[in-house]
């Protein structure tokens, strides 16, 4: 009776390891399936990274570049300003001098030199135009 009991025994050991072999070879392939998930997502994610990397160097040229443009920008505005004032200064002598010479009129040179004067303060004006438009 004893080898009968053993034989069930065994029979049943056998079984469970089956069972147990059974189920670690579904926990290998359902482990084998997540890893290649992980690597596909490492995959997608160095492709990724490439991109970015690529993208910033490209969009840090962009910003250099335009960080550049507003530099020269601002420079040749200074220049323009800067020309602007010495012609509006210039502008403000000739007035000043053309209301003394009408305060202080008296001979006909004074009035050819106010005449001079008014002419080159015209050219001047036409001339500020012609070069803002």
């Amino acid at each position: 009776m004893k080898k009968k009991a053993n034989k069930i025994g065994y029979d049943q050991q056998t079984a469970v390891l089956d069972d147990i072999n059974s189920k670690f070879d579904l926990i290998l392939e359902q482990f084998s399936g997540l890893n290649r998930k992980i690597d596909n997502n490492h995959q997608e994610f160095l492709e990724f990274k490439g991109e970015m990397v690529e993208f910033r160097d490209q969009t840090g040229k962009n910003f250099k570049e335009l960080f550049e443009f507003r530099d020269q920008t601002g420079k040749n505005f200074d220049i323009v300003k800067e020309y602007l004032f010495r012609i509006d200064e210039e502008i403000q002598n000739l007035k000043g001098e053309l209301e003394d010479l009408k305060k202080t009129l008296k001979e006909k040179a004074d009035l050819d030199k106010l005449a001079v004067l008014e002419k080159r303060l015209v050219k001047l004006e036409k001339l500020v135009f012609a070069r803002l438009a």
